[in-house]
Order: C-alpha cells, then sequence, then structure tokens
C-alpha cells in the first residue's frame, strides 16, 4: 500500500482506478452530487484512510456516518476504532462555521510530508439557508472556494459531496459554482432496481463496472 501511495504521489484518485478521470492533469477536486451521496464519499473516506492517507472531515450537512466505517473494516478484517481515529470529523452548522473552519482550521490540521485527503460534506447545504442574505452567502461562499483552490494548487485533495436532498433552487449557482471549480464530477443515479455513477465531468457514462464503487454497493 506504501509503495502505491509512494507511486500516485500522494494523491488518492490514481488508485481508484476510476476510468475517464482527466487525463494530462492532476485530479486534485473531486464532486459527487446526487441523492443521498454522503454515504459512498464516507466509504471513500475509510478506503483512504485504510491506505495511509491522513483524512480531515468538514462536515456542512451532519451527514459523517461512523456506520459505513465500521461496516467498511469488519469487510477489510481490520479495528473499526483504530479506523475511525485515522479520520478527523469537524461539523459546521452554520455558513460562518463552515467557512471559517475550511479557510482557517483546515490548513493547520495538515501535516507536512504526509499523504492527505479533505472531505467537504455538503459544502453549498449551510449556505442554503436563507436565513443568511443571499449576497452575504454568495460572498462567503465565494471565499471559501478561494481557500480550496488555494490548497488544491498547494497539492491538498479535495472529496466533495453534495446531496440534491433540501437543495434550494433560488441558490442554485452555489452548487454550479462548485462544480465549476471541481476537476471532475460525479453523479449518482438510482432508479428502482440499480444506483449508477455518470461522470458529468468530463462527461462519460461508465460502461463497465467501476470496482470502488461496485464493493460499495455489495457493503451497503
Amino acid at each position: 500500500m506504501e509503495k502505491d501511495i509512494e507511486k500516485a504521489r500522494g494523491d488518492l484518485f490514481p488508485l481508484l482506478n476510476f476510468p475517464g478521470f482527466p487525463a494530462g492533469k492532476p485530479v486534485r477536486k473531486a464532486l459527487i452530487v446526487g441523492e443521498r451521496p454522503e454515504a459512498f464519499t464516507v466509504y471513500l473516506s475509510a478506503f483512504a484512510a485504510s491506505l495511509g492517507f491522513k483524512v480531515l472531515v468538514a462536515d456542512g450537512a451532519n451527514a459523517f456516518d461512523p456506520y459505513v466505517v465500521s461496516k467498511f473494516a469488519r469487510r477489510e478484517g481490520v479495528s473499526s476504532e483504530g479506523l475511525l481515529k485515522k479520520i478527523s470529523v469537524a461539523r459546521a452548522f452554520t455558513c460562518h462555521q463552515l467557512a471559517t473552519l475550511i479557510r482557517e482550521r483546515l490548513g493547520p490540521g495538515l501535516s507536512p510530508g504526509t499523504s492527505s485527503l479533505v472531505v467537504l460534506l455538503g459544502p453549498c447545504t449551510t449556505f442554503f439557508d436563507e436565513d443568511v442574505p443571499g449576497e452575504e452567502a454568495a460572498l462567503l461562499f465565494r471565499k471559501t472556494l478561494a481557500q480550496v483552490q488555494k490548497m488544491s494548487r498547494e497539492g491538498v485533495s479535495f472529496l466533495m459531496s453534495q446531496s440534491f436532498s433540501g437543495f434550494n433552487s433560488r441558490r442554485s449557482f452555489l452548487l454550479r459554482e462548485l462544480a465549476r471549480v471541481a476537476d471532475a464530477v460525479l453523479k449518482l443515479k438510482s432508479s428502482a432496481d440499480a444506483l449508477q455513477v455518470i461522470l458529468d465531468k468530463p462527461p462519460l457514462v461508465l460502461r463497465r463496472p467501476w470496482g470502488v464503487f461496485e464493493e460499495f454497493k455489495r457493503l451497503t
């Protein structure tokens, strides 16, 4: 595992063997959207932690489910308690808290020379709150995205997920701006008998099973 991480230069995404990821440039910011994408994102967080990545989770949707990590750990035959200790979770309940968490507290939590993954659960969710004026929310959101961009240029990888549940259509521009800064956007699409993933950016319908996603479906 350590050799795999070294070969990927600390990047999680090449290790996922995901067909269709943009060629020629590193993927530093991946976004998963759809109906309840948080469980899959937490699963990938557990996967990253099991490989030795330092995982920091900023949860703006109160969506981090430790049972997903425990299920992953049992399947892999490792200690769930030990795996959970490798994942640092901080929750934010307002857009101001989330902005402060991302802009001021994530950086100091990263260790130089350590392969790190920052996970953002519901980065738009608290900004959908209409108790916060639209202009204020938009300005703060853009400042937060600017910090994500800055950290990604410095080599930090981001895995983000945004659920369509509770979506505020009047502030849909927030999701568009989030998708714009992402290097790759995955959409989870469910039907009566299937759950599939579509790569929206770049556009691609996956025509063969994606190993990590198939394992997640079996686990749930």
